[in-house]
């Protein structure tokens, strides 16, 4: 992360030399022209190697637009995410030693289990590729010491330069990387998570890839806009913006303050400022003023006696009221962004992420007024309530089959995203436009089909609430936050997919509760209508000739479940319960089971309504580990293989496209002022390097300097 001429400065050299003696300093040249493209090289072959060996025939992506403050024009970054098997290594079992090739299905009812002969992950493209082929027919159905490892890389930074951004010059630089990448290895791009920029969204229906929304940007904008648009917060922000700029700019201010927070024995911390790009701000700033109340309420008092006028801003006890309610609100928010931006989150959270939060929400809302409705009309308020529509809209007997190739959503101020990213880019209007209606999905063998994106620009205010609940109280931002939920079409569109439902229900540690997240009086025919979806989904994913008659499956360990659980609800008397506690008591929910049905010779259809069917009723251990899902799938390789496959394609899916954006903070400190003048090559040499430090082999050798 400095620069290459560091190495030439005499304090370096008499750093060195005092560290080190009988190293010999290289000049620039040599990290410039050999040592960093020679390191850049071998982690782009290690990649290659697990790419190589992803168990299954796609990996999914994320990808972002950003452009520097430098004027080098625009960028995209890439980013893969896959799972290998691995073996567990012979020191313990969490030792990760081995990569073992994958076990990829067929088109045909057979699997190509793991080859026998492991090798080493440290290995190079080559010798894996040499490994593989010299041993195709020696497999072994052991994976008893096997793991599933889920694996993410920065594929490229790919720089725009002075080429105009439209949804063309953005497919064609997605389209370079995935032909340089993936297709040497017999890959093909699965689903991709972004934000809703026009043209980004557009280039993907251009180049026939599956758009998904990211979660943590979806709910960045349903709180933006309860921030914007909520009337009783905008005098009040105001009043907390005005007194945190005042300590923030005024040396006495500040310095009367931290006098009052010696005397009260409060933490000596500055009052902060939020930015108008990361409302998480607005929550921190909320959060500090709150604990220097005390100082800040002596301060108001003090300076209203000297002056003998009234404080411009003073707090009342109700506007104190309102920021702690309002902080409590927040952290609900910044919790679920915080769970589904994640390293190990998966696709699969985004129900109960968006369920449970609608619950929490209304919790919050019932410590205060009461709980005087019924269960159904609780049901029948919720955005739940919209499931019923859900399944029955997609085509016969599968997975939605959508056809969109883009959104007209507009980008309003995604997570994590610089401003230049909120710029409008009005050449892609026509082509957004023409694109709206339909994904076109690729003909091939995918696995992963029908993530429809069906969005609609909802900037809606949501309508007064019919409660009468007094303004500024926690029940009535309880439940402007609640219609600023369900009012948005994004949370809509996930909610009534059934591809997001299927997503939970093959995460089995969330598959005993996902009845738990549906409406009471729907639960039988919505678990069977994703059932059928699930089973609709492996038939095309693994065609066979028609009437093809298979062995099902034996008996399987577990059980059918009984009666649906009822639906996890916080009820006053538990006081202030947070979304932390929710998600516990929501994992760690009890099971009930009951005995498999029996099976015989079945048709196909018969054959994976079986192997659904077994797998539902398989009565599990509570799994809280991030690896727990692909260790498990990668178990039952040989006991159900094609949903074995299927499940850790789909899991392997992120949430959020957090990772896309890290990569840019990482090119800004990259591209400094004092490095401005670097070339697209190296800023994306050193990013990458940078981003997948983890992939730089423990064995890396050097050239030699000459």
């Amino acid at each position: 992360m400095l620069s290459f001429r560091l190495v030439d400065t005499d304090s370096f050299k008499q750093l060195m030399a005092m560290a080190v003696p009988q190293y010999v300093v290289p000049s620039r040249h040599y990290f410039s022209k050999t040592a960093v493209p020679s390191l850049h090289m071998q982690v782009s072959d290690k990649i290659k190697c697990a790419l190589r060996n992803a168990i299954c025939g796609k990996v999914h992506l994320t990808t972002d637009t950003w452009t520097s403050k430098h004027g080098q024009g625009r960028y995209i970054s890439l980013t893969a995410h896959w799972v290998n098997v691995v073996a567990a290594g012979p020191q313990a079992e969490s030792s990760l030693a081995h990569v073992l090739p994958p076990p990829r299905i067929t088109r045909h009812h057979s699997l190509p289990p793991v080859a026998s002969s492991s090798y080493s992950a440290s290995s190079s493209s080559s010798s894996a590729s040499t490994s593989s082929s010299s041993q195709p027919h020696t497999f072994t159905t052991n994976f008893s010491t096997a793991r599933g490892k889920r694996q993410q890389a920065i594929l490229k930074l790919i720089c725009l330069g002075d080429r105009p951004h439209t949804a063309q010059e953005l497919w064609r630089g997605i389209e370079q990387q995935t032909d340089q990448w993936l297709l040497p290895v017999g890959l093909k791009p699965g689903l991709v998570v972004c934000d809703n920029g026009r043209n980004l969204v557009a280039a993907l229906g251009l180049a026939g890839l599956t758009h998904i929304p990211c979660l943590a940007h979806v709910l960045n904008l349903v709180v933006q806009k309860f921030i914007h648009n909520n009337p009783d917060m905008s005098e009040l922000l105001h009043k907390v913006r005005a007194v945190c700029a005042r300590f923030r700019r005024s040396h006495p201010a500040a310095a009367r303050l931290l006098a009052l927070q010696r005397n009260f024995g409060l933490p000596a911390h500055r009052l902060i400022c939020d930015v108008p790009t990361g409302w998480n701000s607005t929550l921190h700033m909320l959060e500090r003023l709150c604990e220097q109340q005390q100082a800040i309420v002596e301060f108001q008092l003090q300076h209203a006696r000297v002056s003998r006028t009234a404080e411009q801003h003073h707090f009342t006890t109700n506007d104190w009221a309102s920021m702690r309610d309002l902080c409590a609100l927040l952290r609900c928010l910044e919790y679920a962004t915080n769970m589904a931006s994640g390293d190990a989150t998966v696709i699969s959270v985004t129900i109960p992420i968006l369920c449970l939060l609608e619950k929490m929400l209304r919790a919050m809302m019932e410590e205060e007024v009461g709980q005087g409705q019924e269960e159904e009309e609780e049901d029948e308020g919720s955005f739940l309530a919209l499931l019923g529509q859900s399944v029955r809209s997609g085509s016969e007997g599968g997975f939605l089959q959508q056809q969109r190739a883009g959104t007209n959503v507009a980008s309003q101020g995604p997570l994590l995203e610089d401003e230049e990213d909120e710029e409008e880019v009005e050449e892609d209007e026509d082509e957004a436009g023409s694109q709206r209606g339909g994904t076109q999905h690729s003909a091939g063998t995918s696995l992963v089909r029908g993530w429809g994106d069906k969005e609609d620009d909802d900037d809606t205010p949501p309508t007064e609430d019919s409660l009468s609940l007094p303004l500024g109280s926690l029940a009535h931002m309880s439940d402007y936050m609640l219609q600023c939920l369900r009012n948005d079409s994004r949370v809509a569109h996930i909610i009534t997919c059934a591809d997001y439902w299927v997503a939970t229900l093959l995460d089995p540690r969330y598959k005993d509760n996902v009845p738990t997240l549906l409406p009471a009086l729907e639960r039988d025919w919505k678990m069977r209508e994703y059932k059928r979806t699930l089973v609709d989904a492996l038939l095309r994913a693994f065609p066979t000739v028609t009437g093809e008659q298979v062995e099902g499956q034996g008996q399987g360990r577990g059980g059918a479940r009984g009666r649906p659980r009822s639906s996890v609800t916080a009820s006053s008397s538990e006081g202030n319960v947070s979304m932390a506690e929710m998600w516990k008591s929501f994992v760690f929910m009890p099971q009930l089971t009951a005995p498999p049905p029996d099976t015989e010779r079945v048709s196909r259809r018969q054959h994976f309504t079986n192997m659904v069917e077994q797998y539902i009723c398989t009565q599990l251990h509570v799994l809280t580990d991030g690896s727990a899902p692909f260790n498990f799938w990668v178990s039952k390789l040989s006991t159900w293989p094609e949903l074995a496959c299927y499940a850790l394609e789909v899991l392997a899916c992120p949430a959020a496209s957090v990772l896309s954006e890290r990569v840019f903070s990482t090119a800004g400190g990259v591209i400094t002022d004092k490095r401005s003048r670097l070339s697209a090559a190296n800023v994306d040499k050193l990013t990458f390097i940078k981003m997948n430090q983890a992939w730089i082999p423990q064995d890396l050798t050097l050239p030699c300097a000459e």
